[in-house]
């Protein structure tokens, strides 16, 4: 019976986590993130708050073009996406938007490229749930006379039928970087 009563606790607070992302990052900080996750505990109307720390690195890719071309590119292809700047720091070459909210798809590419946010009745979250994410590109320098260009890409989501505040931590499936990295790509090419 103890063991019972202990699953049903188990299942019952995880079922009751919110997550509150981290600000907007201004730029690329790749690494650990804190987010403070809020678990509600049910029946006693309780409530305890718990760090989590999200691992999320920048995917990058070496392109063939100057740091200029790269960061002109660059600020076309998210204009392509229609992903709208919430942040541009031209000095450090680096620009995103932290707080982006879409549903189903950003530009071409589907949600369910882009981000794993778990799933129910055999259809993933990323497809039905309303989605933030934040996404930071940056152009550096590269050793042999190219630029190399990172995004990074977190989200979270929220079911879009519940208007409730329980938010769920996405993880980046690496679509939007690769997606980001092609096209500046093809336009460098001139194709």
């Amino acid at each position: 019976m103890r063991t019972l009563l202990l699953i049903g606790c188990v299942l019952g607070v995880s079922a009751c986590a919110t997550t509150s992302p981290s600000s907007g990052s201004g730029g690329l900080t790749p690494g650990s993130r804190v987010s403070t996750q809020t678990i509600n505990t049910g029946a006693g109307g309780g409530t305890m708050g718990m760090n989590m720390v999200n691992d999320a690195n920048a995917v990058g890719a070496v392109v063939n073009g100057s740091v200029d071309a790269t960061w002109s590119a660059l600020q076309s292809v998210y204009a392509s996406l229609e992903i709208p700047l919430t942040f541009r720091e031209d000095a450090k070459k680096s620009l995103g938007n932290s707080a982006f909210r879409t549903r189903r798809r950003v530009g071409s590419v589907p949600m369910i490229r882009v981000v794993d946010c778990g799933g129910e009745s055999g259809m993933p979250n990323a497809e039905t749930y309303d989605v933030t994410l934040d996404i930071a590109s940056q152009v550096q320098p590269d050793s042999e006379g190219k630029s190399r260009l990172e995004t990074l890409v977190q989200g979270s989501a929220r079911r879009a039928s519940s208007g409730g505040t329980n938010d769920m931590r996405c993880n980046s499936l690496g679509g939007l970087e690769k997606k980001i990295s092609d096209m500046v790509s093809a336009i460098l090419a001139g194709k």
